[in-house]
């Protein structure tokens, strides 16, 4: 009887001393958050050695508008005088403005039998003030960072190899058409320049091209003889050149004398007006540009020495007699 008694006092002294040692608590890390923010919400939980605690069970909102990004495992991070001190962290946020109150959480133990609430904490959330006579602005002000010397190294080196490279590949391309037209360059024709160009209007006046009112024609292809011509004879490129060219390098290297070129400026220049100005010459000037360009290429002809080859041949005889 006496041992009975002593088991049921033990149990009334120790049932509330372990009431009292079991501690839960609820905090924030601040009560007041911007729209978006994140907010840590800490359960702080003490117990003695022994007892088996539950810590409440987190969900993906609390009250519909506070959201719980994560939650950690409970951790122990005090042990003194067999008094456990357990910790968990929730990471917390809300998308919507408004004054909110996060309710009390149970702990349950003794096998769900009893259990302790925390107290409920407030949550104010409120947005950026905005000023709509400004517009949309950025929250923030973009962070202007400054610019070492080593970062736009990288680029100074590129865009040097780059230039090289142009200018090597500019001066390879210049090499190359050098080279080009030195191969290209026609070699003399084995039959005389004067030659071509006569027999060529020679079959130019057999067409009648202008009798047939075909004046355009007849002009392009007089004066592509005789451009044909300068160029064989002379070396002077009048295929591509204007007639102010032609006749200023003429003037400049000599190879004519200053009649001859005045006659063939103003044949190149009535022929100029009836290709680009539709000028009609009458038939006395197209005649007369016929009759010029047979001139031109007359007068200005290689002179051959027919004398040397007769005195050759006389030295020739008299050698012989000598013999």
């Amino acid at each position: 009887m006496k041992h009975r008694i002593i088991i049921i006092m033990l149990f009334l002294v120790t049932l509330p001393s372990l009431g009292q040692e079991i501690k839960v608590n609820a905090k924030l890390d601040t009560t007041r958050m911007l729209i978006g923010d994140q907010v840590n919400l800490w359960f702080m939980l003490e117990h003695p050695e022994g007892l088996k605690v539950d810590f409440p069970v987190i969900r993906d909102s609390i009250s519909g508008k506070i959201e719980v990004l994560s939650a950690s495992r409970p951790d122990t991070f005090s042990r003194a005088n067999r008094i456990l001190k357990i910790r968990q962290r929730l990471v917390v946020t809300s998308f919507d403005t408004g004054y909110y109150v996060i309710p009390a959480f149970k702990f349950r133990y003794n096998n769900n039998h009893d259990s302790l609430l925390t107290n409920a904490l407030p949550l104010e959330v409120f947005g950026m003030p905005v000023d709509t006579t400004k517009g949309i602005t950025d929250i923030k002000l973009p962070y202007e960072m400054k610019v070492t010397f080593m970062e736009i190294l990288p680029y100074i080196i590129v865009l040097l190899l780059v230039i090289t490279l142009v200018v090597l590949y500019l001066r390879y391309l210049k090499k190359k058409r050098q080279v080009a037209a030195h191969e290209e360059k026609p070699a003399p024709p084995l039959i005389p320049a004067h030659l071509i160009a006569l027999e060529q209007l020679d079959e130019l006046v057999r067409e009648k091209l202008w009798q047939q009112g075909k004046i355009k024609l007849y002009y392009s292809r007089l004066t592509d003889i005789i451009r044909q011509y300068i160029e064989l004879r002379f070396g002077v490129p009048a295929m591509e050149e204007t007639t102010e060219d032609i006749i200023r390098d003429f003037s400049r290297n000599g190879h004519i004398k200053e009649g001859i070129r005045k006659e063939l400026k103003v044949l190149l220049e009535l022929a100029d007006l009836v290709k680009f100005a539709k000028w009609n010459p009458v038939a006395e000037e197209n005649e007369a540009s016929q009759q010029g360009a047979y001139d031109f290429i007359l007068r200005t002809k290689p002179v051959i020495n027919l004398r040397k080859p007769v005195e050759e041949l006389e030295q020739s005889a008299i050698e012989e007699e000598g013999k």
